[in-house]
């Protein structure tokens, strides 16, 4: 497989840059509801993740974003008409709320001194993020970041399933056979 992307199919770094920032998203919704404790050891050891975590989608992305606009051009659309547009807006929607989501994140932990907790060990107790306006955004973000995975994956397998237009096979590591 080549690095690079071809007219029907993405390449090995898309691919991974995909999949990464996909896993790491998900370690992200895990770590997320698990700071919705009350018991603050819990909430910091979940924050231990959460932060770097929300640091390598901020990462990966960026590298997305460089990588189509330096090194890559995007395979041809499957799509079209109010599909494509679709897939287009969804795309784009996914780019603006890992990016806000990332630096909503980091305001929080900047404007709380929350970070002195969590990767210092200070003593003090973690604030309440709630009194903190970064917290609003990074809340809603979060809701509708679920709602576009979802529909992002449904949109996947109805390509796959029923669709049977080798969209998801545009994704994979694996080799055509």
């Amino acid at each position: 497989m080549s690095l690079k992307s071809t007219p029907t199919r993405y390449g090995a770094v898309a691919i991974a840059l995909h999949w990464l920032t996909a896993a790491a998203i998900l370690g992200l919704f895990i770590t997320g509801q698990l700071t919705e404790t009350t018991d603050m050891a819990a909430k910091v050891a979940a924050l231990q993740w959460h932060a770097p975590l929300g640091l390598s989608v901020l990462v990966l992305t960026l590298a997305r974003i460089a990588w189509w606009v330096w090194g890559d051009t995007r395979p041809e659309p499957v799509g079209k008409g109010l599909q494509l547009t679709a897939a287009k807006l969804g795309h784009a929607a996914f780019y603006v709320l890992m990016i806000g989501m990332a630096l909503s994140g980091i305001a929080m932990m900047a404007l709380s001194g929350a970070g002195e907790v969590v990767f210092n060990g200070a003593a003090t107790p973690l604030p309440d993020f709630h009194d903190y306006l970064p917290r609003i955004p990074h809340g809603i973000g979060s809701k509708l970041l679920l709602v576009l995975v979802v529909v992002h994956a449904a949109a996947a397998i109805w390509h796959q399933a029923v669709l049977k237009d080798g969209t998801l096979a545009r994704m994979s590591l694996r080799a055509k056979g």
